[in-house]
């Protein structure tokens, strides 16, 4: 299994350029529009709930592991209407693990101390809520865009340590940096072209 212990710094970047250079001119528009759009969501949220972006960018973010996007809007929608109803975590459903919504809830209550406890879950919640150039979202797709080249699909390591999220985290707004880009935006159309790469085979 491919994983960051034994990956130079260099393979990672030579990765990444590469995985941005291979994606189509629709996954640059789809993945440099990804974040603004995510943002307007988070927006509509905070209107919506009288509640701060901040703290619908949490909720999203707390609902996406291994959420589909377009659930993971429905599902925080769902939520934030649950909590301004005054029920209960028992009385919505969602479509990640049950410790993500209790979480989740917690961040709608207003205690925005348990986000910053996991780093790729902050990074989304600032990318989304601040379009923040400091954090960039590692999740599976990054790491499997970091440990591998588009030829294989070999297994890799999917949740990286936090001394490994920061390295990953810096590596990638290096080669942001180098193709004028933020590392949320680099991020974001590796991961609309490395799904749709997966996704096709």
């Amino acid at each position: 299994m491919q994983n960051l212990k034994t990956t130079s710094d260099s393979t990672i970047k030579r990765n990444l350029s590469k995985r941005f250079d291979e994606a189509t001119e629709q996954e640059r528009v789809d993945g440099l529009n990804w974040y603004k759009e995510a943002q307007d969501h988070a927006e509509f949220l905070s209107s919506e709930f009288n509640v701060s972006r901040r703290v619908s960018a949490g909720v999203i973010s707390a609902l996406s592991p291994n959420n589909k996007w377009n659930r993971n809007k429905i599902d925080a929608f769902n939520l934030l209407d649950t909590v301004k109803q005054g029920k209960t975590p028992e009385d919505v459903k969602v479509c990640t693990y049950n410790a993500n919504k209790i979480k989740a809830f917690k961040i709608a209550l207003g205690d925005a101390e348990i986000l910053a406890k996991s780093p790729k879950t902050f990074a989304f919640a600032m990318n989304v809520g601040e379009l923040s150039a400091e954090h960039v979202t590692v999740d599976k797709w990054h790491m499997r865009a970091c440990l591998t080249s588009s030829k294989t699909r070999k297994q890799t390591q999917e949740a990286p340590t936090k001394a490994q999220y920061e390295r990953v985290q810096h590596l990638t707004a290096e080669v942001a940096k180098a193709k004028g880009l933020k590392g949320y935006e680099l991020q974001a159309v590796i991961w609309v072209s490395i799904k749709n790469q997966w996704e096709q085979k």
